[in-house]
């Protein structure tokens, strides 16, 4: 160990590592520069690239370089030690796996990638319409290098191409997630092979996946570009997905990412918070304007990782959500695992504009007077339950407990908790013991909510539901949760949903709105199926494991889609048989052989399509 702590100090120039932090400018035999742990306007962090040490005279900090990283990116000393390592290219023997060259020459080829992208946005006529439409969106050219945004032309092989022809084999581009491997039988006619060059037999099963996109590089906390989460170009194919991500990969694995950590991390420091929004567009808005402390997870669903990752730098969070149904729900879920982990939770609001990106469009001003007017989390809750119950009733007042006790109940600090249930006994004149009783029964609850899955198997079904309803739910809420599924079963599905109550209501509506669940949800007036709708559409569009939750892709929501449908119809089918066999009985206690001909018959031929 002390071999490599050596070995490192002697590769790595402390000046070099400080300055990727602090700018540095030469004062005699030092260098100086704004501290990095604390506000000040006059420069009293210095280090001396002689002893190779920091010092901070104003907040006494100070060490090597091992304990600057220490500081500076709230790592303990091992955490530090890999990092600097690989800075130096030291090999670490408990750090050493087969895994390491590869990922090494992963990442090389993603940054060359990434460049590729920029000088593509920048310098080619394709380029031009996406720097118009980022213009256009209020993103200055500062702003876009920043977060090194690009383009990825149309073609189905320019990346492909471009690294081959810099020495990279074609296993080792495949494992960056840049490429897709055809499946076979595909139909390849419609492929452009013209910018194929001289790329070799092999490569003809394989081809770009981004094409014709904006690409969002998705960098880690070091600043290292790992994948891409790659926008539809304007004007380009709208039948394709709006936004491509980078599939899991040996560097990417996105339950870990917040986009825009690295260019936020110091930020976040500095102002001891962090705003997080929902998309990557929100981010580079955001920063724009001067808010630098922003971040975005992937899709709208933070996980235990993105926490642990945010409680290095601060306790404080900052939400910032769409106001659309799958928005705010993402935002109670959220707040609650914020809440499980200790931490402060404020909800920022728009007025004007519907994100963070369309704000600051308008006007930088209103995101920064929104941000202002934050409110606690739970305060903004409350505020938005009591607008959707009567208070002044029995089942109002019931209603309203539990919705805004399910959020209390993720909450650790037991004096906030007492002063919650003080708080909603006093607005809703009843007892405190009759909430802290519901409240009880909110935290068992709260304690087993992150254990649920939905599973494609057997599952145990709460309440006096059918088994038949809950699948179908789960059914319901894949279908909400894609427009394409939705329109799909629409045209060719609707037949087996006559007159259900749920999934018959979703496709009739859905006709009428454009498959497009916040609309469908403004056309719905029955409160109850209201509720019962986003609760099956939130549940279904992420999964839920114990520590984590993940957005479902629309490749998982085709297979969940399918399964659901066939464990549905078997459902039925079972509960068909159970009806027949109860009348059989009947038939036989009053001795009606006619009846009971014709029952059997009907479960003979049953039976046999169940086993199907």
């Amino acid at each position: 160990m002390n071999n490599n702590v050596e070995e490192i100090k002697s590769r790595l120039n402390i000046v070099d590592v400080v300055g990727e932090y602090v700018r540095l400018t030469k004062a005699g035999a030092n260098w100086k520069g704004l501290c990095p742990f604390h506000h000040e306007k006059t420069p009293s962090f210095m280090v001396n690239e002689e002893k190779q040490i920091f010092h901070c005279f104003g907040c006494a900090k100070g060490g090597d370089i091992f304990t600057f990283i220490e500081e500076i990116e709230s790592m303990d000393f091992r955490e530090a030690l890999k990092l600097l390592a690989e800075k130096a290219g030291v090999e670490l023997g408990e750090y050493k796996s087969q895994n390491t060259d590869a990922k090494k020459r992963v990442l090389s080829a993603i940054e060359l990638a990434t460049k590729f992208y920029e000088t593509q946005l920048w310098k080619s006529s394709g380029g031009k319409k996406i720097l118009q439409y980022l213009h256009d969106r209020g993103l200055e050219d500062e702003s876009i290098k920043k977060f090194r945004l690009g383009y990825a032309p149309a073609g189905w092989r320019n990346i492909l191409k471009f690294l081959t022809e810099r020495g990279y084999t074609l296993e080792e581009i495949f494992k960056t997630g840049l490429l897709v491997e055809k499946q076979q039988g595909t139909n390849d006619k419609k492929q452009d092979h013209s910018n194929s060059g001289h790329l070799s037999h092999a490569t003809e099963n394989y081809y770009d996946r981004f094409r014709d996109r904006i690409m969002f590089p998705i960098q880690d906390a070091f600043g290292n570009v790992i994948g891409y989460s790659a926008r539809v170009a304007p004007g380009g194919d709208e039948s394709q997905a709006k936004y491509v991500n980078t599939p899991e990969t040996i560097v990417y694995h996105k339950s870990n990412i917040l986009y825009g950590l690295s260019q936020a991390k110091n930020a976040i420091k500095k102002k001891n918070y962090v705003l997080i929004v929902e998309g990557n567009m929100d981010v580079i808005a955001s920063s724009q304007a001067g808010i630098e402390n922003t971040v975005a997870v992937s899709g709208t669903a933070m996980t235990q990782e993105h926490i642990a990752i945010i409680k290095r730098y601060t306790q404080n969070v900052a939400m910032l959500f769409d106001m659309d149904s799958a928005g705010q729900l993402a935002a109670g879920r959220s707040a609650d695992l914020c809440f499980e982990n200790g931490m402060n939770v404020k909800i920022i609001t728009l007025s004007d504009g519907k994100d963070a990106a369309d704000a600051v469009k308008k006007d930088p001003k209103i995101l920064a007077e929104a941000m202002k007017k934050s409110k606690d989390a739970v305060e903004y809750f409350f505020e938005r339950v009591l607008l959707k119950y009567d208070k002044n009733t029995a089942e109002g007042k019931n209603k309203i407990a539990k919705e805004i006790l399910s959020h209390v109940a993720h909450i650790e600090n037991k004096i906030s908790k007492d002063y919650w249930v003080k708080k909603i006994a006093h607005e809703l004149d009843v007892e405190e013991s009759a909430i802290s009783d519901v409240l009880k029964s909110a935290t068992v609850g709260a304690r087993g909510q992150r254990n649920v899955q939905i599973s494609s198997g057997d599952e145990e079904i709460a309440g006096f539901q059918k088994r038949s309803d809950a699948i179908r739910d789960h059914l319901a809420g894949v279908i909400l949760s894609s427009k394409e599924i939705w329109r799909e079963m629409a045209e060719s599905k609707r037949v087996l949903f006559q007159g259900d109550a749920v999934i018959g209501r979703i496709l009739e509506n859905g006709e009428k709105t454009g498959f497009s669940f916040d609309a469908m949800l403004e056309k719905i007036e029955d409160r109850e199926f209201l509720e019962k709708l986003r609760k099956i559409y939130f549940d279904a569009k992420y999964k839920f494991a114990k520590d984590s939750v993940v957005e479902y892709s629309q490749e998982d929501l085709k297979r969940l889609a399918d399964e659901y449908l066939t464990q549905y119809l078997r459902e039925l089918q079972k509960e068909k048989l159970h009806a027949i066999i109860r009348e059989i009985e009947k038939a036989e206690q009053k001795g009606d052989k006619d009846a009971l001909a014709k029952l059997m018959c009907e479960f003979t031929k049953l039976s046999q399509e169940t086993l199907q």
